[in-house]
């Protein structure tokens, strides 16, 4: 208990709950008289794009001072940060991508969050290079490693803990929750949290190496824009 301080624990927490749930919620209310169809994509590609927006404001609002401080420090060691984002970029790729087969080959699918981000960009090309490749590593890293970084007074702790928490979010919204069968029946997607969470825990290696977030920012940008320019280029050829 000594390795935590709970009260850094606490707002790291609560900027997760106002990224995933609060935000998200004030912004649907607020969009939704002006539009006929909840259901439309457009509407729900558009909620998303300011949530983004929104949540990437207020957490460099709220780490204002120390992420100041890590830009210029991420532009004096360009170079080096930048071998070290791709050096960790690439062992979690590649153990990423072992998992990925191993319960591919079990589940007989990919993950659902994949395929949705695949059909999303697909749908909305620009939207989702916008939030995949800029938005979300931005907005993920600061959430999900920096707040914690500052809990953890332990490197493994924060490291597994972190990955685990990235890879969670991740698949979380994909199970079913109509019914306990349901829930059941979609209880498969919960393997993929470990493909998600290796490449959680080398990105926030990547950080912990040089105690600067725009290192794993890099590494996390880096990842999705190759994963982004893949999946048009491949749509173009069929």
């Amino acid at each position: 208990m000594k390795n935590i301080d709970f009260k850094k624990l606490g707002k790291a927490f609560l900027i997760i709950l106002l990224y995933l749930v609060i935000v998200p919620q004030i912004i649907s209310l607020i969009i939704a008289p002006f539009i006929k169809d909840l259901n439309d994509s457009k509407f729900i590609t558009l909620i998303n794009l300011i949530v983004y927006i929104v949540d990437v404001i207020i957490v460099l609002i709220i780490y204002c001072k120390s992420i100041f401080k890590e830009w210029h420090k991420f532009l004096k060691n360009f170079k080096s940060y930048f071998k070290i984002a791709i050096k960790n970029w690439g062992k979690g790729f590649l153990l990423m991508i072992l998992f990925n087969i191993i319960i591919i080959s079990i589940v007989g699918s990919l993950a659902s969050n994949e395929t949705q981000n695949r059909e999303i960009l697909n749908q909305f090309p620009i939207f989702s290079i916008i939030a995949m490749v800029f938005l979300g590593p931005i907005l993920e890293e600061v959430a999900f490693r920096k707040g914690f970084k500052e809990a953890f007074k332990k490197k493994e702790l924060f490291l597994i803990f972190t990955a685990i928490l990235f890879g969670t979010v991740h698949v979380i919204n994909e199970l079913d929750y109509s019914s306990w069968q349901a829930l059941l029946s979609s209880s498969n997607e919960l393997l993929f949290i470990l493909p998600y969470a290796t490449l959680g825990y080398f990105f926030g290696k990547a950080y912990y190496e040089t105690d600067c977030i725009f290192t794993s920012i890099m590494a996390h940008m880096f990842h999705n824009g190759l994963s982004v320019a893949l999946i048009l280029i491949a749509s173009l050829i069929a």
